[in-house]
Protein backbone atom coordinates (compact mmCIF):
# COMPACT_ATOMS: atom_id res chain seq x y z
CA UNK A 1 0.00 0.00 0.00
CA UNK A 2 2.90 2.40 0.72
CA UNK A 3 4.25 1.81 -2.78
CA UNK A 4 0.83 2.48 -4.27
CA UNK A 5 0.39 5.63 -2.21
CA UNK A 6 3.77 6.92 -3.30
CA UNK A 7 2.94 6.28 -6.95
CA UNK A 8 -0.37 8.06 -6.59
CA UNK A 9 1.21 11.01 -4.82
CA UNK A 10 3.57 11.60 -7.71
CA UNK A 11 0.61 11.69 -10.09
CA UNK A 12 -1.70 13.68 -7.84
CA UNK A 13 -1.44 16.83 -9.90
CA UNK A 14 -2.16 15.24 -13.24
CA UNK A 15 -5.57 16.69 -13.94
CA UNK A 16 -4.59 20.31 -13.59
CA UNK A 17 -2.48 20.03 -16.72
CA UNK A 18 -5.32 18.79 -18.90
CA UNK A 19 -7.00 22.12 -19.51
CA UNK A 20 -5.39 25.05 -21.24
CA UNK A 21 -6.44 28.36 -22.74
CA UNK A 22 -5.85 30.21 -25.97
CA UNK A 23 -2.43 31.70 -26.71
CA UNK A 24 -1.41 33.51 -29.89
CA UNK A 25 1.79 31.53 -30.47
CA UNK A 26 2.54 27.84 -30.11
CA UNK A 27 5.19 27.23 -27.49
CA UNK A 28 5.57 25.38 -24.22
CA UNK A 29 8.61 27.40 -23.09
CA UNK A 30 8.53 31.17 -22.56
CA UNK A 31 11.34 33.57 -21.66
CA UNK A 32 10.54 36.31 -19.14
CA UNK A 33 12.61 39.51 -19.30
CA UNK A 34 12.30 43.23 -18.65
CA UNK A 35 10.72 45.10 -15.75
CA UNK A 36 14.06 45.40 -13.95
CA UNK A 37 15.14 41.76 -14.19
CA UNK A 38 18.91 41.32 -14.34
CA UNK A 39 18.61 37.79 -15.76
CA UNK A 40 15.81 36.09 -17.68
CA UNK A 41 13.50 33.56 -16.10
CA UNK A 42 11.40 30.95 -17.91
CA UNK A 43 7.93 29.44 -17.75
CA UNK A 44 7.39 25.92 -19.09
CA UNK A 45 3.94 24.39 -19.53
CA UNK A 46 3.90 20.75 -18.52
CA UNK A 47 1.58 17.84 -18.88
CA UNK A 48 2.22 16.22 -15.54
CA UNK A 49 2.19 12.70 -16.91
CA UNK A 50 2.76 11.44 -20.46
CA UNK A 51 3.64 8.17 -22.20
CA UNK A 52 7.36 7.81 -22.73
CA UNK A 53 6.98 7.65 -26.52
CA UNK A 54 5.34 11.11 -26.49
CA UNK A 55 7.77 12.70 -24.04
CA UNK A 56 9.54 15.82 -25.33
CA UNK A 57 12.94 16.69 -23.89
CA UNK A 58 15.26 18.65 -26.17
CA UNK A 59 18.73 20.17 -25.66
CA UNK A 60 17.10 23.61 -25.55
CA UNK A 61 14.93 22.62 -22.61
CA UNK A 62 17.83 20.88 -20.85
CA UNK A 63 20.18 23.82 -21.35
CA UNK A 64 17.59 26.26 -20.12
CA UNK A 65 17.10 24.54 -16.78
CA UNK A 66 20.84 24.03 -16.40
CA UNK A 67 21.54 27.74 -16.90
CA UNK A 68 19.10 29.15 -14.34
CA UNK A 69 19.62 29.57 -10.62
CA UNK A 70 16.50 27.83 -9.37
CA UNK A 71 13.73 25.40 -10.30
CA UNK A 72 10.20 26.07 -9.08
CA UNK A 73 7.26 23.74 -9.71
CA UNK A 74 3.69 24.19 -8.50
CA UNK A 75 4.82 22.57 -5.25
CA UNK A 76 8.34 21.79 -4.07
CA UNK A 77 8.85 18.17 -5.08
CA UNK A 78 12.30 18.29 -3.53
CA UNK A 79 10.96 18.86 -0.02
CA UNK A 80 10.72 15.47 1.77
CA UNK A 81 8.20 16.84 4.27
CA UNK A 82 5.96 18.04 1.46
CA UNK A 83 6.05 14.63 -0.19
CA UNK A 84 5.17 12.91 3.09
CA UNK A 85 2.21 15.29 3.45
CA UNK A 86 1.15 14.56 -0.13
CA UNK A 87 1.28 10.80 0.38
CA UNK A 88 -0.65 11.12 3.65
CA UNK A 89 -3.35 13.15 1.91
CA UNK A 90 -3.87 10.34 -0.57
CA UNK A 91 -5.25 8.19 2.26
CA UNK A 92 -8.57 8.41 4.09
CA UNK A 93 -9.57 7.24 7.55
CA UNK A 94 -13.16 6.79 6.40
CA UNK A 95 -13.71 3.93 3.92
CA UNK A 96 -14.96 4.89 0.48
CA UNK A 97 -18.05 2.73 0.95
CA UNK A 98 -18.94 4.86 3.99
CA UNK A 99 -18.25 8.17 2.27
CA UNK A 100 -20.52 7.55 -0.71
CA UNK A 101 -24.23 6.97 -0.97
CA UNK A 102 -24.98 3.34 -1.95
CA UNK A 103 -26.28 4.30 -5.40
CA UNK A 104 -23.18 6.33 -6.25
CA UNK A 105 -20.87 3.68 -4.81
CA UNK A 106 -22.46 1.00 -6.98
CA UNK A 107 -22.31 3.21 -10.06
CA UNK A 108 -18.63 3.90 -9.46
CA UNK A 109 -17.97 0.22 -8.75
CA UNK A 110 -19.52 -0.83 -12.05
CA UNK A 111 -17.73 1.82 -14.10
CA UNK A 112 -14.33 1.08 -12.56
CA UNK A 113 -14.63 -2.60 -13.37
CA UNK A 114 -16.16 -2.17 -16.81
CA UNK A 115 -14.02 0.70 -18.11
CA UNK A 116 -10.59 0.31 -16.47
CA UNK A 117 -10.82 -3.17 -14.90
CA UNK A 118 -10.22 -1.94 -11.37
CA UNK A 119 -11.79 -3.37 -8.24
CA UNK A 120 -13.33 -0.66 -6.10
CA UNK A 121 -12.17 -2.53 -2.99
CA UNK A 122 -8.61 -1.32 -3.54
CA UNK A 123 -9.79 2.28 -3.12
CA UNK A 124 -11.49 1.79 0.25
CA UNK A 125 -8.74 3.53 2.21
CA UNK A 126 -7.81 6.07 -0.46
CA UNK A 127 -8.98 9.67 -0.81
CA UNK A 128 -10.92 11.15 -3.71
CA UNK A 129 -7.70 12.79 -4.94
CA UNK A 130 -6.06 9.37 -5.13
CA UNK A 131 -9.05 7.97 -6.99
CA UNK A 132 -8.92 10.81 -9.53
CA UNK A 133 -5.21 10.21 -10.08
CA UNK A 134 -5.54 6.45 -10.54
CA UNK A 135 -8.34 6.82 -13.07
CA UNK A 136 -6.32 9.46 -14.93
CA UNK A 137 -3.40 7.02 -15.20
CA UNK A 138 -5.76 4.48 -16.75
CA UNK A 139 -6.80 7.05 -19.37
CA UNK A 140 -3.39 6.68 -21.03
CA UNK A 141 -2.72 3.86 -23.52
CA UNK A 142 0.60 2.89 -21.90
CA UNK A 143 2.23 1.82 -18.66
CA UNK A 144 5.62 3.50 -19.12
CA UNK A 145 5.24 7.13 -18.06
CA UNK A 146 7.39 10.21 -17.82
CA UNK A 147 6.65 13.06 -15.43
CA UNK A 148 8.09 16.42 -16.42
CA UNK A 149 8.24 17.74 -12.87
CA UNK A 150 10.23 14.71 -11.73
CA UNK A 151 12.62 14.90 -14.71
CA UNK A 152 13.19 18.60 -14.09
CA UNK A 153 13.69 17.93 -10.40
CA UNK A 154 16.39 15.33 -11.09
CA UNK A 155 18.18 17.72 -13.45
CA UNK A 156 17.94 20.62 -11.02
CA UNK A 157 19.26 18.54 -8.14
CA UNK A 158 22.10 17.16 -10.28
CA UNK A 159 23.15 20.73 -11.06
CA UNK A 160 22.61 21.92 -7.49
CA UNK A 161 19.85 24.38 -8.28
CA UNK A 162 17.73 25.97 -5.61
CA UNK A 163 14.32 24.27 -5.35
CA UNK A 164 10.97 25.80 -4.55
CA UNK A 165 7.22 25.71 -5.04
CA UNK A 166 4.62 28.31 -5.93
CA UNK A 167 2.17 26.91 -3.39
CA UNK A 168 2.19 24.45 -0.51
CA UNK A 169 0.97 20.86 -0.70
CA UNK A 170 -1.82 21.75 1.72
CA UNK A 171 -2.99 24.62 -0.48
CA UNK A 172 -3.02 22.46 -3.60
CA UNK A 173 -4.85 19.58 -1.95
CA UNK A 174 -7.48 21.95 -0.58
CA UNK A 175 -8.11 23.22 -4.10
CA UNK A 176 -8.35 19.70 -5.49
CA UNK A 177 -10.77 18.64 -2.77
CA UNK A 178 -13.04 21.57 -3.66
CA UNK A 179 -12.87 20.96 -7.40
CA UNK A 180 -12.48 17.26 -8.13
CA UNK A 181 -14.39 14.49 -6.41
CA UNK A 182 -16.30 11.31 -7.07
CA UNK A 183 -18.64 13.00 -9.54
CA UNK A 184 -15.63 14.04 -11.63
CA UNK A 185 -14.31 10.46 -11.59
CA UNK A 186 -17.67 9.12 -12.74
CA UNK A 187 -17.79 11.68 -15.56
CA UNK A 188 -14.25 10.76 -16.62
CA UNK A 189 -15.11 7.06 -16.65
CA UNK A 190 -18.24 7.70 -18.67
CA UNK A 191 -16.19 9.62 -21.24
CA UNK A 192 -13.62 6.82 -21.35
CA UNK A 193 -16.37 4.24 -21.80
CA UNK A 194 -17.64 6.15 -24.81
CA UNK A 195 -14.36 7.31 -26.37
CA UNK A 196 -11.71 4.88 -25.14
CA UNK A 197 -8.20 6.33 -25.43
CA UNK A 198 -9.16 8.68 -28.25
CA UNK A 199 -9.60 11.79 -26.11
CA UNK A 200 -6.24 11.28 -24.41
CA UNK A 201 -4.53 10.67 -27.76
CA UNK A 202 -6.00 13.89 -29.17
CA UNK A 203 -4.94 15.85 -26.12
CA UNK A 204 -1.38 14.49 -26.21
CA UNK A 205 -1.13 15.19 -29.94
CA UNK A 206 -2.08 18.80 -29.34
CA UNK A 207 0.39 19.04 -26.48
CA UNK A 208 3.34 17.56 -28.37
CA UNK A 209 2.65 19.93 -31.28
CA UNK A 210 2.51 22.77 -28.72
CA UNK A 211 -0.88 23.78 -30.10
CA UNK A 212 -2.09 25.80 -27.13
CA UNK A 213 -5.21 27.15 -28.81
CA UNK A 214 -6.14 23.68 -30.06
CA UNK A 215 -5.80 22.32 -26.54
CA UNK A 216 -8.08 25.06 -25.27
CA UNK A 217 -10.78 24.29 -27.82
CA UNK A 218 -10.51 20.57 -27.13
CA UNK A 219 -10.42 20.65 -23.35
CA UNK A 220 -13.34 23.04 -22.99
CA UNK A 221 -15.51 20.11 -24.08
CA UNK A 222 -14.50 18.04 -21.05
CA UNK A 223 -17.49 17.07 -18.93
CA UNK A 224 -15.79 17.76 -15.58
CA UNK A 225 -14.64 21.26 -16.52
CA UNK A 226 -17.19 23.83 -15.42
CA UNK A 227 -16.83 27.47 -14.39
CA UNK A 228 -16.38 26.66 -10.71
CA UNK A 229 -13.65 24.08 -11.32
CA UNK A 230 -11.92 26.37 -13.82
CA UNK A 231 -11.95 29.26 -11.34
CA UNK A 232 -10.66 27.18 -8.42
CA UNK A 233 -8.00 25.17 -10.24
CA UNK A 234 -6.71 27.81 -12.61
CA UNK A 235 -7.76 31.44 -12.20
CA UNK A 236 -7.33 31.80 -8.44
CA UNK A 237 -4.04 29.93 -8.41
CA UNK A 238 -2.62 31.94 -11.32
CA UNK A 239 -3.30 35.21 -9.52
CA UNK A 240 -1.75 33.86 -6.32
CA UNK A 241 1.39 32.79 -8.17
CA UNK A 242 1.74 36.14 -9.90
CA UNK A 243 1.93 37.81 -6.52
CA UNK A 244 4.99 35.72 -5.64
CA UNK A 245 6.83 35.40 -8.98
CA UNK A 246 8.13 39.00 -9.38
CA UNK A 247 9.96 38.98 -6.06
CA UNK A 248 11.40 35.53 -6.77
CA UNK A 249 12.62 36.51 -10.24
CA UNK A 250 14.18 39.71 -8.92
CA UNK A 251 16.54 37.68 -6.76
CA UNK A 252 17.45 34.91 -9.24
CA UNK A 253 16.85 33.36 -12.64
CA UNK A 254 14.12 30.74 -12.29
CA UNK A 255 12.75 27.89 -14.41
CA UNK A 256 9.05 27.67 -13.53
CA UNK A 257 7.32 24.42 -14.49
CA UNK A 258 3.54 24.55 -14.19
CA UNK A 259 0.68 22.74 -15.87
CA UNK A 260 0.10 24.02 -19.40
CA UNK A 261 -3.40 24.87 -18.17
CA UNK A 262 -1.95 27.88 -16.45
CA UNK A 263 -0.18 29.47 -19.42
CA UNK A 264 -2.88 31.10 -21.51
CA UNK A 265 -6.07 33.09 -21.42
CA UNK A 266 -6.98 36.43 -19.90
CA UNK A 267 -6.17 35.10 -16.43
CA UNK A 268 -3.22 32.99 -17.55
CA UNK A 269 0.29 33.32 -16.15
CA UNK A 270 1.70 34.70 -19.41
CA UNK A 271 -0.84 37.50 -19.77
CA UNK A 272 -0.69 38.36 -16.09
CA UNK A 273 3.11 38.65 -16.31
CA UNK A 274 2.76 40.94 -19.33
CA UNK A 275 0.36 43.10 -17.36
CA UNK A 276 3.05 43.36 -14.68
CA UNK A 277 5.38 44.88 -17.28
CA UNK A 278 7.44 41.84 -18.27
CA UNK A 279 8.32 40.86 -21.83
CA UNK A 280 7.28 37.32 -22.78
CA UNK A 281 8.98 35.61 -25.71
CA UNK A 282 8.32 32.06 -26.97
CA UNK A 283 11.37 29.82 -27.05
CA UNK A 284 11.58 27.29 -29.88
CA UNK A 285 12.39 23.99 -28.22
CA UNK A 286 12.81 21.81 -31.34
Amino acid sequence: MKKLAKSIALCALTLSSFITTAQTENSLLWEVTGNGLEKPSYVFGTIHMICQDDYIMTPTIQNTIQNVDAYYAEINFGDPNAMVALQKAMMSDVPLSKRLAPEKYNELKQLLKEVVDLDIAQFESLSESALVSMVTIKAFPCTDFKMYEMEFLQSAMAHQKKLGGLETVEEQLEIMSKSLGTDSVIQMLQEMKKEGFENTKKMVSLYTSQNIKGLYDFMKKSSYMNDQVYNEMLTKRNHNWIKAMPELMKEQSIFFAVGAAHLGGNNGVLKLLKEKGYTLKPVHIQ
